[in-house]
């Protein structure tokens, strides 16, 4: 990535169709959420809650910055799924001797060339495909609340290890859209009037069923659960 002109947005030719640039859709049918500016403001909404939640822009502080110190090459970060942009803006000018690429199905549709920094950028990639052309370029990599767009997520663990430089820090942030009990059983989704109800669970439950009818099963993985 370094010498690379970074204040631009990269598309993969494969989803340049006109069905793809619909902005208030994403082009590939597993995600259910809209790509619009409403949705991206929702975004900026969660981000800030991320970041009051871990004091900031990622957790284990000190692992993070010394991984990111000035070196030769720059130090690159990746996030997945960027989806509005902010975490990659903002760690971008965090970090300005650091080269940073967000990736999602669509551009940040809310922020203008002006917000961008010179060493940011933004692809327009599906992370289900092949990230070949990342090979060994990420000393950090971050993915939040995306992992529902994933078709295979261990397969993409795979596919993104090696987008990793040695010694490389992998970042998730999600949760679990199903409810479950203390011992970790499903709760089944209610309705007022049925024992057991309240509306968190029936809010997350119907959420949940949107998933499966839209046939996204990613958000049954057991990646959030001991076995």
């Amino acid at each position: 990535m370094a010498g690379a002109n970074l204040q631009k947005t990269e598309i993969r030719p494969s989803l340049l169709s006109e069905e793809n640039q619909d902005s208030g859709k994403t082009p590939r049918s597993g995600v259910t959420l809209p790509a619009d500016g409403d949705e991206h403001a929702r975004l900026d909404r969660q981000h800030l809650l991320h970041l009051l939640y871990l004091d900031g822009l990622y957790p284990e502080k000190e692992l993070v910055e010394r991984t990111l110190r000035p070196k030769d090459p720059p130090p690159g970060i990746l996030d997945v799924g960027t989806g509005s942009g902010r975490w990659a803006l903002e760690m971008a000018t965090k970090f300005p001797h650091a080269e940073v690429v967000g990736l999602d199905l669509v551009p940040p549709v809310l922020v203008t060339e002006d917000e961008i920094p010179i060493n940011c950028r933004f692809e327009v990639d599906d992370a289900n495909l092949s990230l070949d052309h990342f090979e060994e370029c990420f000393d950090l990599v971050h993915m939040r609340s995306a992992d529902s767009g994933l078709n295979d997520l261990n397969g993409w663990f795979y596919e993104i290890a090696r987008t990793m430089r040695p010694g490389g820090i992998l970042i998730i942030a999600n949760g679990s859209i199903q409810q479950h009990d203390a011992d970790l059983n499903p709760l089944p989704l209610t309705y007022p009037g049925q024992p057991g109800f309240s509306w968190v669970q029936h809010t997350w439950g119907t959420v949940y069923e949107g998933f499966h009818d839209k046939g996204n099963y990613a958000v049954d993985n057991p990646m959030y659960w001991d076995e």
